[in-house]
């Protein structure tokens, strides 16, 4: 771990025999999937280790509805681990899993383990881009900017058959796409979804690309838009923000965060976004050319002026340019 002004944050490793992979999941944990297809929290500073039974049974009576998936692709179909913020809202806060490429999602109980998976049904979205708890409610981010809403209690949880499933909120609009064109240069519109001081916030990332290149050699971020979510109005709808009151978001496919900026350590700016990237781990062409930017495509994004700056100076990008980078965000409990 490296901290914003490059200095290496020492700790345990987060991986060890038999876990497949881990990413942050929220705050200051990291979530493990094992190679027998056991769920966990652990703590990477402490060491302490918190098992979420249920939860991978949850995810396998998932796979077993699904005609194209099998218990071999277990380890392979976990995409992103949330959780409420703060942790301290809830007595049980819940872990919400997005599965099977945007198919479907796992609920648990932290502490009483108790754990539902909820399936996309033909006549709800065909995939979730992204997931957000807000309320207690956990809304999900799906095709052409829609907007889906599910209420979770506790007693819902330990009815594995529960038949929940997500309300619309923002019906989605076609003329939103995931690529657009224009000349030689072709553009990826990445979203994600976040909660900020009570608010909903959709995060529109652009990413261009030369036609000519392989998606993923040359793609740079060249602006991000954020919209709020307006769920007080009829129909509800997006409304795009040029400021994010003072916070900061740490952006990423794996973790995304919003803090107060003038409440953290180490010089967050207000109303900027930190963002890194990588649309393919491409590790044979890093070792043959390394990249210009070891972390894909990482900087600091301006909401107001819509200026970017590095995200770790040159010094400490010379040093991790010869590592391969499994890239997510940290959060000390006392930063």
């Amino acid at each position: 771990m490296v901290d914003l002004d490059g200095a290496t944050v020492r700790c345990p490793p987060i991986l060890r025999e038999g876990v497949d992979f881990g990413f942050r999941a929220f705050e200051n944990l990291a979530f493990l999937v094992h190679r027998d297809g056991r769920c966990s929290l652990k703590n990477p500073l402490s060491g302490l280790m918190l098992p979420l039974p249920n939860l991978a049974l949850a995810i396998l009576r998932a796979l077993d509805k699904s005609k194209f998936y099998e218990q071999s692709y277990l380890q392979k179909t976990h995409m992103k681990a949330v959780m409420p913020s703060p942790l301290n809202s809830s007595s049980d806060p819940l872990l919400a899993v997005l599965i099977m490429h945007g198919k479907c999602i796992a609920v648990c109980a932290c502490e009483k383990h108790d754990a539902i998976a909820i399936t996309i049904s033909p006549d709800q979205p065909p995939r979730i881009y992204d997931i957000a708890f807000l309320d207690r409610r956990l809304y999900a981010l799906s095709e052409h900017d829609g907007l889906h809403v599910v209420e979770l209690d506790a007693a819902q949880l330990s009815m594995p058959e529960s038949s929940l499933g997500f309300t619309q909120c923002i019906a989605g609009d076609p003329k939103e796409k995931r690529k657009y064109f224009d000349g030689d240069n072709g553009y990826l519109v990445l979203r994600y979804l976040a909660e900020s001081c009570g608010r909903l916030l959709m995060m529109k990332r652009w990413m261009s690309f030369p036609l000519t290149a392989r998606m993923g050699d040359q793609d740079r971020t060249v602006k991000f838009e954020v919209f709020e979510a307006d769920l007080d109005t009829v129909p509800a709808q997006w409304r795009k923000v040029e400021s994010l009151s003072g916070h900061a978001i740490f952006l990423g496919s794996q973790c995304s965060k919003s803090v107060l900026a003038s409440q953290c350590e180490g010089g967050i700016q207000e109303d900027c976004i930190y963002f890194m990237h990588r649309v393919f781990n491409d590790l044979s062409n890093e070792w043959r050319a390394p990249r210009v930017d070891p972390l894909g495509d990482s900087g600091v994004y301006n909401v107001r002026d819509g200026e970017f700056m590095p995200l770790l100076h040159e010094a400490v990008m010379a040093e991790l340019r010869g590592k391969r980078q499994f890239l997510t965000w940290f959060f000390p409990a006392d930063a």
